[in-house]
């Protein structure tokens, strides 16, 4: 069985954060090791409350995740505040596994959950960043686009920061076909699926913690990449992957 480090928030409503990844560990059939950065309040619609857990605590949990099992690849969601970032960044620097860093800044609801600047020791040793589109635009100070020209000046500003690879997801964008752009260091992929009109929450954190599944299966990070798409395709769909 492989183990899969999970780090982020809470979400009591069930419907994004630590739940979410946990859920999508289990799919894979994989075995979840949850840190928990912030406790949060949250209902389908607002975050009511964040409470944000102490740096130093936070490495005791990555120290601890690691010291009788170690997983076979990390994903980092919420991270809250800077001390955090940077506490998270120095318990992960030294370990030989491959890291996805989802960059929460704000939930669904618009409420700020982290700001870009508590991710910056993070991006620098991101196996894999998945940023959506307006999030590329952020972290990279550059203007919301969805044109393959603008992507591409977004994801190498992302790279230089130290990001091995970006992946820019297309869920934000619009018409018919939904497609995910990875930029890694020699090449441009595209993942292009029919876009789906159904809503779910929770969809950032869930396909990063696919990749995440499935570089802990030995998966090349396009193939990683790939399947994690589908797998989110057929999650928002309603089927499920192991029918």
């Amino acid at each position: 069985m492989k183990r899969v480090l999970l780090i982020g928030g809470t979400d009591s409503s069930g419907g994004a954060g630590l739940a979410r990844d946990i859920a999508v560990t289990n799919d894979y059939r994989h075995l979840a090791k949850p840190v928990v950065t912030c406790v949060t309040a949250q209902t389908n619609t607002a975050v009511r409350l964040i409470h944000e857990v102490p740096a130093a605590v936070i490495t005791a949990q990555i120290n601890a995740a690691f010291a009788d099992t170690p997983p076979d690849a990390i994903k980092v969601g919420m991270v809250g505040t800077g001390a955090a970032g940077d506490a998270i960044a120095d318990a992960l620097t030294s370990r030989n596994v491959p890291i996805v860093l989802d960059p929460v800044l704000k939930s669904s609801s618009g409420r700020t959950l982290s700001d870009a600047g508590s991710l910056q020791g993070l991006i620098a040793i991101a196996t894999l960043l998945t940023p959506n589109l307006e999030e590329a635009a952020r972290l990279s100070n550059r203007t919301f686009a969805n044109c393959d020209a603008e992507l591409s000046v977004q994801a190498e500003a992302l790279r230089k920061k130290g990001a091995k690879a970006v992946l820019i997801k297309g869920g934000h964008g619009c018409g018919d076909i939904c497609c995910d752009h990875l930029f890694d260091t020699l090449d441009r992929h595209r993942f292009c699926l029919p876009r789906l009109t159904l809503h779910k929450r929770g969809t950032g954190c869930s396909l990063a913690t696919a990749v995440a599944c499935e570089l802990a299966s030995d998966r090349p990070l396009r193939d990683a990449c790939r399947r994690a798409k589908n797998y989110m395709q057929n999650w928002i769909a309603g089927h499920d992957r192991n029918a």
